[in-house]
């Protein structure tokens, strides 16, 4: 018997597959949206040193293409979860310095971005303990989670000592992923992580704003921008002699020397520009304890109470 007319046909139901697998993919979309600033800076370099473990330890072929996947898997989590709990504790800062991150823009709701850092905590570990590196992982997520939850990152001391650690295990993670760590692969590490934690003012120059909005004392902050910007040009003068004098020097690859002059035009271009002239400042941010009227959709309280019909992913 057909239908009467006019009444209404049951909604067709997609298949249990195709909604995990659009799910699934939503929140590799939605994870890419939280560490769209920091794929350049830790997710690729990170991997690039596990194929400089690889190569070194006479990996080829599929093999070396084993350790680049474990690697990005690793590093893609190692740098997801931190910037979960950054951004989850940072959501005034952002409307400032970075209104385009999922918990502004709406993308994700604050009990998703929540959601999604108890999952990151718990799985994070598990696949390091499989990669051998469960170590590593510990010690970044304990320091990840003071910088962030115990409120490190207000002092700028604290907050680029936890960035030297996080450097550390970060390297020491991608060279243990392929091989055991030798003393040459130790002194890549500490000389890398030490330029890092000596150098890292250098992102505070663009945040000055939005730190100043959420009590932030970070180096410029705390220091002043032109002291910081003198010590900035010139430890970014004396990078490419340091680096000769404890990694390269001693290598025998005939790459070193136009790696040399690569690290040397782009330290010093950097040393340049931290010194050069910069355009004028916009007008100065409230103070915080200045009431302000955020948009409404994307307040905290509102974001933590609204489950989103733009979120079908894992976690909403």
């Amino acid at each position: 018997m057909s239908a009467p007319p006019g009444s209404a046909r049951p909604a067709s139901r997609r298949p249990p597959m195709a909604v995990a697998v659009r799910a699934v993919v939503n929140e590799v979309q939605v994870s890419g949206r939280f560490i769209s600033n920091d794929v350049w800076t830790t997710v690729l370099p990170a991997t690039a040193f596990v194929l400089a473990a690889a190569r070194h330890s006479g990996h080829t072929g599929g093999r070396i293409a084993v350790d680049f996947l474990c690697g990005a898997l690793y590093f893609w989590l190692y740098i997801y979860g931190f910037t979960l709990t950054n951004q989850l504790y940072g959501v005034e800062e952002d409307r400032v310095n970075k209104p385009f991150r999922p918990l502004v823009t709406g993308r994700s709701s604050y009990r998703g971005a929540q959601r999604r850092a108890v999952v990151v905590l718990l799985l994070f570990p598990a696949v390091a303990w499989w990669l051998g590196v469960l170590f590593w992982a510990l010690a970044w997520e304990a320091t990840y989670l003071l910088t962030n939850v115990a409120r490190w990152e207000r002092h700028w001391f604290l907050k680029n000592l936890s960035m030297g650690i996080g450097v550390t295990v970060q390297l020491a993670a991608a060279w243990t992923i392929v091989a055991p760590l030798t003393p040459s692969a130790w002194r890549w590490v500490i000389t890398l992580a030490v330029s890092i934690w000596l150098l890292i003012p250098l992102q505070d120059l663009r945040d000055v704003k939005g730190d100043l909005v959420n009590d932030r004392r970070t180096f410029p902050i705390a220091l002043g921008e032109r002291f910081t910007r003198a010590y900035l040009a010139t430890g970014f003068a004396l990078l490419p002699v340091v680096v000769h004098l404890l990694l390269l020097e001693p290598s025998a690859s005939p790459w070193k020397y136009p790696l040399e002059a690569v690290l040397a035009a782009i330290s010093w271009l950097v040393a340049v520009r931290v010194v050069g002239p910069r355009s004028p400042p916009g007008p100065p941010p409230p103070h915080p304890g200045v009431a302000r009227r955020p948009p409404a959709p994307t307040t905290p309280g509102r974001l933590l109470h609204r489950e989103t019909a733009r979120e079908p992913g894992l976690c909403r």
